[in-house]
């Protein structure tokens, strides 16, 4: 069984604004913990530059997402299907180093506190904040696929006029659950519980970055080895 390579990769087009310094601290502490893998950041240019060169077939359909979040959604899957490794989102904060969670693995996803799930009606949910998996994994073939299929909503489709909604169904976490569901061989694929990756909710979050603090947050850590803020820049 092939492991999934030592790789981290980062990504800040830098289309709308510079990486903030805040970020890049966050980004400094997987560094830390992985002093043996190899740190991949990819800006708008090199982004470019590896759908040219990898996926111009999909060029085309890059450009036509509606916003730029779909783009920043798709290249990870075309960059994690071509290269492998682990795609981190930059408002994720490393605790230690994740190669005990992906020993023996090929391809996983991160789960989100059950209560994020609620807002969408779902039992399960993950995310595409962090992901890892060998080259040419066939489940995120098949992400690649679908998403690239794409499709600009037409003006008058009210059912597509929600952007976080659109975004959701059409290159995020909405997208990928639902092709995890259809998914024949889901024995590939290992989902991180959230408490290793996601200990906290957004509103638990929200209260930490006001300086709360209590006894039940903190045991919280004990098994993380990863703590996902949910800036969410994009919205």
């Amino acid at each position: 069984m092939n492991n999934i390579p030592k790789i981290i990769h980062q990504l800040w087009s830098g289309e709308e604004k510079p990486l903030p310094e805040d970020l890049k601290i966050l980004s400094e502490t997987w560094k830390e913990y992985h002093p043996d893998w190899s740190y991949e950041f990819w800006d708008n240019n090199r982004i470019k530059s590896f759908i040219k060169q990898y996926y111009p077939n999909y060029w085309d359909v890059y450009y036509s997402f509606q916003y730029n979040i779909q783009r920043w959604d798709a290249i990870r899957y075309l960059i994690l299907d071509k290269i492998g490794g682990m795609y981190v989102d930059f408002d994720t904060e490393c605790l230690a180093s994740h190669n005990d969670l992906l020993k023996d693995k090929t391809c996983c996803f991160s789960m989100e506190p059950k209560e994020h799930g609620k807002r969408f009606g779902r039992e399960l949910f993950f995310n595409n904040a962090m992901m890892a998996c060998v080259p040419g994994h066939p489940f995120m073939k098949k992400i690649v696929d679908t998403v690239f299929q794409y499709k600009k909503p037409d003006p008058n489709d009210l059912s597509r006029r929600n952007r976080v909604l659109e975004i959701f169904h059409t290159t995020g976490p909405l997208q990928i659950i639902k092709l995890y569901e259809e998914y024949t061989d889901k024995d590939t694929i290992h989902l991180i519980p959230s408490k290793y990756v996601s200990p906290y909710t957004a509103n638990e979050i929200s209260l930490i970055r006001q300086g709360y603090e209590s006894e039940e947050l903190e045991n919280k850590l004990e098994e993380a080895y990863s703590i996902h803020y949910f800036f969410n820049a994009w919205v």
